[in-house]
């Protein structure tokens, strides 16, 4: 019976899944807020940057690539 008890408190008391992984992203995002400035804004390329990217490694390099020819032109 105590054992019933204890993993009824423990349910109660645990977290979603879904709040766990929103404030592991919030935790990330405060850091990177910290670290970056308050001022910070990500940069934003048109949608057809993408285009023939099927996959996110592709948007990845494509991201990369981008940033890349930025910085040294």
């Amino acid at each position: 019976m105590r054992a019933i008890i204890s993993r009824i408190r423990r349910l109660e008391n645990a977290a979603a899944p879904a709040q766990r992984e929103r404030a592991a992203v919030e935790a990330i995002l405060e850091a990177r807020r910290r670290r970056l400035g308050a001022g910070y804004e990500p940069l934003s390329f048109p949608p057809e940057t993408y285009a023939g990217c099927r996959t996110s490694a592709d948007r990845i390099l494509r991201t990369r690539q981008l940033l890349m020819a930025r910085a040294g032109g």
